[in-house]
């Protein structure tokens, strides 16, 4: 190495070989990572579907019970706190048979 240009492109050189050696050995050693991201969020998404899963579950049980009471009751004639008249009731309603709307 006679000149000083000849000395900056060997150094240049040198320092671009060594950053692409530390960007292969960087590369390889996070070839796996985007598998064990991915496994990772399917475990989390399954978590939160089983625990929205027993959630919901639970929630309609209830519901379905107290319609279950609620139901019985009217079947068996006991009032259940309703409006009270005898005029038709049900649904409301115009009580021609239509809809009620104009």
């Amino acid at each position: 190495m006679d000149t000083v240009s000849e000395w900056l492109a060997f150094q240049t050189w040198r320092a671009r070989r060594a950053m692409l050696r530390m960007w292969r050995r960087t590369r390889i050693t996070e070839r796996g990572e985007g598998v064990i991201s991915a496994a990772i969020a399917v475990l989390v998404m399954a978590f939160l579907g089983a625990a929205m899963w027993f959630a919901f579950n639970g929630t309609m049980h209830t519901a379905q019970s107290k319609v279950d009471t609620n139901v019985n009751s009217i079947g068996s004639g006991a009032t259940g706190g309703g409006s009270g008249s005898s005029s038709g009731g049900g649904t409301g309603g115009s009580g021609t048979g239509g809809s009620g709307l104009p």
